[in-house]
């Protein structure tokens, strides 16, 4: 990739990013609507990986700046390609966890996945109900919900708020385990 390729990614992705994260801004992350309650990511999280993205471009350029100057005897493209392979990445993380929410109804609920269609859960055909560990050796857990029109399960990431989204269910008759 072009030396000025990277250099314009390590600028524009975190600018976009910033911009688009000022203009997205919802609010809180819950709203209970009449007929509907939606969860999403909290501002938090995505305001942290933008700031992650902000020091991560400066950081890259500053760096590109001492090699170009002589500082530091490195190659400039090994230097630029890290920094624009850990934005995209990031930026990729960051839209996903603006895409990802979950919207209960009194009969079913909408998951918009990270990645791929959202999946429209009916309570009534809710075959079980499993946590699951987010992670290897941590207590952060998701709760995964097999149906019987869907094949797989879908998954409710722990980092909503499960407790409110399980009440909106009210199907505790088909969590294996309940720990709440």
């Amino acid at each position: 990739m072009d030396v000025w390729i990277m250099l314009c990614l390590i600028v524009a992705i975190p600018v976009v990013s910033t911009v688009l994260e000022w203009l997205l801004l919802n609010g809180i992350p819950e709203r209970h609507h009449r007929h509907h309650d939606t969860y999403r990511v909290s501002n938090t999280l995505t305001h942290v990986q933008v700031l992650v993205m902000d020091f991560m471009g400066v950081l890259g350029l500053v760096f590109y700046v001492l090699c170009i100057t002589g500082v530091f005897q490195t190659n400039t493209r090994v230097l630029l390609a890290f920094f624009t392979a850990f934005l995209v990445v990031t930026a990729a993380y960051w839209s996903d966890m603006h895409r990802y929410k979950v919207v209960t109804y009194d009969d079913h609920m909408f998951v918009s996945s990270f990645i791929g269609p959202g999946k429209t859960v009916y309570y009534d055909k809710i075959l079980r109900m499993e946590w699951r560990p987010a992670r290897p050796f941590s207590s952060f857990k998701n709760v995964h919900v097999y149906t019987e029109d869907l094949p797989g399960h879908v998954t409710l990431w722990g980092i909503l708020d499960l407790q409110q989204i399980l009440l909106s269910i009210n199907r505790f008759d088909m969590l294996e385990g309940s720990q709440m």
